[in-house]
C-alpha cells in the first residue's frame, strides 16, 4: 500500500516526561494500522516552554516517518493529545502551529487524557486516570458528556504523581531533620542517590532554575523502594498518593453518574503501570470504596488513542 496522504494520520500523545508519534495507515473502512513510531522528549509548554515542546512533537514526527521508511510529508489528519492543553487557549495555539506547519489537512487538538480513554476503554466511554509526572481524572460517559479532575499541575495539584510523592517525601526528610516528625531511611536514600553531605542540600537541588519536574518525579522510584523495605514514613507516603488518585476517580465517576462496575477505566503513566504493588493497593482502595470498574486497561502508549480521534475526525468531516 502506498503511503501517501490520503491513507496516513498521526496521532501525538505529548506527555510531560516524553512524546510518542504513531502513524498510521487508513483504509476506506476506516480500520488501520500502525506503520511508524517516533519518540522524543517532554512537550508540555506550560514547563518546558513553547519552542521546547513544539521541536519535541516535530522530533517524534519525524521520527515516526522515518520508521516508516518514508520522507515525512502531510497527512489527511493529526489528533494532538497534548498535556498542559486542557485549556481553550492552549489547543488553539497547539492548532495554529499545525496549521503554520502543514503537517495535517485536518488537525484536531485534545487532552492527553482523553487519548488515554480512547486507547483503553473498548468504546472511548469510562475513566481514564494519569498517574506519571502528573496526574489527571478524565471521564465520558455513553451520553458524551465529559468530566475531569486534577490536572491543576505541580504547584496547585498533580496529587499522587510522581512529583508530589518524590515531594512529599523530601518533606517528611525535612521535618524528620527538624525533629518534628519520625526518622525516615528517606533521608539516606535521597541524599546517597543526589550525592548529597547535608539533607539541607536538598533545597539546593529543588529550587535549582535549570531542575526539571520529570527529575524531580524520578526520585519517586526511591520511595517506592524504602517501602518494599518497610520504610513506615514511605508507606505513608504512598498511602496518601493511593488516596489522592482514588479521590480524582470519584470524582469523575460521582460527576458522570456512573456507579460500580458501570464503567471502563484506563490507566497509564509511569506510576501506575510500572508500580504493580501501588496499582495492586489502589485498585484495592477503588474496590473497598465501591468505586470498582468493570474493566480496567493499562495503556502504555497512548499515540494510538489519538490515531483513533484522528480517524474519528476523519469520519465525521
Amino acid at each position: 500500500m502506498n503511503l501517501h496522504s490520503k491513507q496516513l494520520v498521526l496521532g501525538i500523545d505529548g506527555g510531560g516526561s516524553a512524546t510518542r508519534a504513531a502513524l498510521a495507515v487508513v483504509a476506506e473502512s476506516f480500520e488501520f494500522h500502525i506503520v511508524g513510531r517516533g519518540m522524543a522528549g517532554a512537550s508540555n509548554f506550560n514547563s518546558c516552554g513553547w519552542e521546547a515542546a513544539t521541536e519535541q512533537v516535530q522530533r517524534a514526527i519525524q521520527s515516526a516517518f522515518e520508521s516508516a521508511g518514508t520522507e515525512a510529508h502531510q497527512v489527511a489528519a493529526i489528533c494532538l493529545g497534548m498535556s498542559g492543553a486542557g485549556r481553550t487557549a492552549e489547543q488553539q495555539a497547539w492548532l495554529r502551529w499545525a496549521e503554520e506547519s502543514h503537517i495535517a489537512e485536518q488537525a484536531r487538538v485534545v487532552t492527553d487524557a482523553e487519548t488515554v480513554l480512547a486507547a483503553g476503554t473498548p468504546e472511548g466511554a469510562g475513566v481514564a486516570l494519569i498517574a506519571g509526572t502528573g496526574s489527571l481524572a478524565f471521564g465520558k460517559n455513553a451520553a458524551g458528556e465529559n468530566a475531569r479532575a486534577g490536572g491543576w499541575g505541580y504547584l496547585l495539584g498533580d496529587e499522587g504523581s510522581g512529583y508530589q510523592i518524590a515531594l512529599a517525601a523530601m518533606q517528611r526528610i525535612a521535618r524528620a531533620v527538624d525533629g518534628r516528625g519520625p526518622e525516615t531511611g528517606l533521608q539516606a536514600a535521597f541524599q546517597d542517590a543526589l550525592d548529597l553531605n547535608d539533607p539541607r542540600e536538598l533545597i539546593g537541588y529543588l529550587y535549582h532554575t535549570d531542575r526539571e519536574r520529570s527529575d524531580i518525579a524520578g526520585l519517586s522510584r526511591l520511595v517506592f523502594t524504602a517501602a518494599e523495605q518497610g520504610d513506615v514514613v514511605a508507606c505513608e507516603v504512598l498511602r496518601q498518593a493511593i488516596q489522592e488518585l482514588t479521590e480524582l476517580v470519584n470524582a469523575v465517576v460521582t460527576r458522570l453518574h456512573f456507579s460500580r462496575g458501570d464503567y471502563a477505566l484506563a490507566l497509564t503513566g509511569g506510576i501506575l503501570l510500572h508500580q504493580r504493588d501501588f496499582r495492586v493497593s489502589f485498585m484495592e482502595r477503588l474496590r473497598a470504596q465501591s468505586l470498582e470498574p468493570a474493566t480496567i486497561e493499562c495503556v502504555d502508549d497512548a499515540s494510538l488513542g489519538a490515531v483513533r480521534l484522528a480517524i474519528n475526525g476523519l469520519k465525521h468531516a
